[in-house]
């Protein structure tokens, strides 16, 4: 089945939208299967919400095989059949927010509200890579509508959107130093709270100040951030750059000191900082 993960601000293109085969969609980091001959004027996805509207003659239905539960303001009553849950949205409606509760499941029977036993809803396998959506059009005279998604508040590869708190889903993560950090050189980390303060944006950096102290296990400050930004370009360490030097750290500089021709003595003196810049 085509994948489909949208978090758009707003409608996904001007025409009716005919999903002509069921179609995943991520929703608040949950999939949901958007069924086939399903039609939508307009479809939106933010704060783990879709927006759907709808015109002509056919409808816009949306299942959860783990029977999720589709809260919505349009009053309609979803249906729930051997744990799969389904809201259908009617030809010709104005715009329906749905958002689905993962915290319990659908009873049969139960019109879509919870069970008296609750489960939640494994979460999906992000990529790191953008989705590029291809849309076809009700009508055949108007060509297909391609587009790149992307998520106001994720951007610069972060796990969770600075905006919403909600889980970041296929973002680009851009090469930098700091995890979390992105493209931003101010404000805070959003996967570890540290500082973006000297965050590096781009391929790679071309010198790093290690100051002028030899650096050695217990050692902290702003020298250890640029070691740490060292060994995370060079050798893809993926260290949490806090500026902290411990010894796990000082095994891999030995190392890299043994194969850069150094004494291994795990001490970041002036030839080891050299021979680093030199690289």
């Amino acid at each position: 089945m085509a994948v489909l993960s949208l978090a758009l601000t707003g409608s996904a293109n001007a025409a009716e939208l005919t999903f002509s085969t069921a179609t995943n969609i991520s929703i608040g980091g949950y999939t949901y299967v958007i069924s086939a001959a399903s039609e939508a004027s307009s479809l939106v996805v933010a704060d783990n919400t879709i927006t759907v509207a709808t015109v002509g003659t056919l409808s816009f239905t949306l299942t959860s095989s783990s029977g999720a539960v589709f809260n919505n303001d349009g009053s309609l009553i979803p249906s729930c059949s051997v744990g799969t849950s389904t809201i259908v949205v009617p030809a010709s409606s104005s715009a329906v927010a749905i958002t689905p509760f993962v915290g319990a499941t659908c009873a049969s029977g139960s019109g879509g509200t919870p069970s008296s036993s609750s489960s939640s809803s494994s979460t999906v396998a992000q990529s790191t890579t953008p989705v590029t959506l291809t849309i076809t059009p009700a009508t055949s005279t108007t060509p297909e509508v391609t587009m790149t998604t992307s998520t106001p508040g994720c951007s610069g590869g972060n796990k969770y959107n600075t905006s919403t708190g909600a889980l970041c889903v296929n973002n680009a993560v851009p090469a930098n130093n700091i995890p979390g950090c992105g493209n931003r050189t101010s404000g805070f980390s959003t996967a570890t709270g540290g500082s973006c303060a000297g965050n590096v944006v781009g391929s790679s950096q071309s010198s790093y100040n290690f100051g002028t102290a030899t650096l050695k296990s217990g050692s902290k400050g702003d020298a250890v951030m640029e070691l740490q930004r060292f060994l995370n370009a060079k050798l893809n360490l993926g260290l949490v750059v806090d500026g902290k030097l411990g010894p796990k750290t000082i095994a891999v500089i030995k190392k890299w000191q043994k194969d850069n021709g150094l004494v291994a003595d795990g001490l970041i003196g002036a030839k080891t900082k050299a021979k680093m810049n030199a690289q």
